[in-house]
């Protein structure tokens, strides 16, 4: 049971990213700063996570088992989140209306996003949108609606050109990096700061 949800979210990779993951985060950041140059500012690793559902809207006191249940169920088997590795023209799935190639890396106001999304044979699903939008029947909607992004801010900028993004979703296209995600990889966390600095955040497994 939380007492109030106001500030707690389900996120995934929350502390410890994924070994193939970590190395794909380190090597966008590294495009990004390189690319971005000194706009470009990096997040520490331990805090680069995806949110699944936000529970902050949710009403207090809100007990956590049913949702938790409902993403156990939706993890089993787990899924595969593909990073990278769409081309250009691709638009199998949308993401804001969208092309996965040109959603796959972004600044959003000061936030550097890497974002990926889960595939089965390689073709991308509606899986992640469709398991958030069911929330809604546990009294838990997501803030972006109908969103199948997997979301990681890797680092903050500001004012960078259109081409260097542009550049970096290039080199992402050139190969794409699978990551297995399971009910074991979901955190409830609860912040101060929505960014999750360690210092500042709990955590605990779902």
């Amino acid at each position: 049971m939380i007492d109030d949800p106001s500030r707690s979210t389900v996120v995934a990779w929350y502390d410890t990213l994924p070994d193939d993951l970590a190395l794909l985060v380190g090597q966008v950041q590294a495009s990004a700063g390189r690319l971005l140059g000194d706009a470009f500012t990096a997040r520490d690793p331990a805090q680069v996570h995806a949110t699944v559902i936000g529970v902050e809207r949710a009403a207090a006191p809100f007990d956590l088992s049913p949702l938790a249940a409902h993403l156990r169920a939706a993890l089993s088997p787990p899924w595969t989140i593909r990073f990278g590795g769409f081309p250009a023209g691709d638009r199998r799935l949308l993401s804001r209306g969208l092309s996965l190639h040109d959603r796959t890396f972004g600044v959003y106001g000061d936030k550097v996003v890497l974002v990926g999304w889960p595939v089965v044979a390689g073709a991308p699903q509606r899986t992640l949108a469709d398991a958030r939008l069911s929330c809604a029947d546990l009294g838990v909607t997501h803030r972006y609606g109908d969103d199948p992004d997997v979301y990681l801010v890797v680092g903050e900028a500001a004012g960078v050109p259109t081409e260097r993004v542009a550049a970096v979703r290039r080199e992402l296209a050139l190969g794409g990096v699978d990551v297995t995600l399971s009910f074991d990889d979901l955190s409830l966390v609860t912040y101060d700061d929505p960014a999750l600095p360690r210092a500042s955040t709990t955590w605990r497994p779902l």
